[in-house]
């Protein structure tokens, strides 16, 4: 059994014992200004019924440093039961970010403004850095390039899925209806910006051929802006938790 279904099978566990209704999709927002620093670092969460741990010990980490830090937490629900209105859900998202990014850079004279986040997180980002020369940098942390088919066949996503198919969308129906904001889907304007992308051949949550491919998208348009990292045996949760916690990496 892998990292990942261990862990998977933890959370199942959990889910199960507090059997807590899912709420309605909202965003909360933390920021933290030093005044000693041009350069702004945006975490956004991945799905969620909670704030993960490996979230605050980021920030905290990235604000000791010295930058100024802006969280967001995006509920779980963003993955709404209705594949229409997870369209909605993100890109409101992308809309609520990049205005927050825009009123901030002018308010505190920012020269730069870098996107962090993880898993599925990834959807956020690209839509929010895509076409938008205030994003300077990005990192991706076990990403994927498509989340129609990172659900579809992820471990951790297997009850939308059956609740998707109950409501006679399949495979190719979700990837149609989501095209407008899968992640390949958004990196055709990002030539300024630094990119970098860790991904774990061993990764059940969002399965090592669509983590590959979106760093091998990215090379073929920007072969000098790509910097990819990739582990044999971490697995999706456990690679988060090395650049969370651990690398220096995301402390650039």
């Amino acid at each position: 059994m892998s990292l990942d279904h261990i862990v998977a099978f933890l959370y199942n566990v959990i889910d199960f014992f507090k059997k807590r209704k899912i709420p309605e999709f909202y965003i909360e927002r933390k920021f933290l200004r030093n005044n000693k620093t041009s350069v702004l670092k945006i975490i956004l969460s991945p799905r969620g019924d909670s704030v993960p741990p490996t979230d605050k010990i980021l920030f905290k980490r990235l604000y000791r440093k010295g930058y100024s830090c802006l969280y967001y937490y995006i509920s779980g629900s963003v993955l709404s039961t209705d594949p229409y209105k997870t369209v909605e859900n993100f890109n409101m998202v992308k809309n609520q970010v990049r205005f927050d990014v825009s009123k901030l850079k002018t308010e505190y004279h920012l020269e730069r403004i870098d996107i962090i986040t993880s898993s599925m997180g990834a959807v956020s980002a690209c839509l929010i850095a895509n076409n938008n020369d205030n994003i300077n940098n990005i990192s991706l942390i076990a990403p994927g390039s498509t989340l129609a088919s990172s659900l579809w066949n992820g471990i951790r996503t297997q009850d939308l899925r059956k609740i998707y198919e109950e409501q006679g969308v399949n495979h190719e129906k979700l990837k149609n209806i989501w095209t407008t904001i899968e992640p390949k889907n958004n990196i055709d304007t990002l030539s300024d910006k630094r990119i970098f992308i860790s991904i774990s051949k061993s990764d059940k949550v969002i399965p090592y051929v669509f983590g590959k491919e979106l760093p091998d998208l990215i090379r073929n348009l920007y072969p000098n802006n790509i910097s990819v990292k990739e582990n044999k045996y971490l697995g999706h949760y456990f690679t988060v938790v090395k650049y969370y916690l651990f690398s220096k990496e995301l402390l650039k």
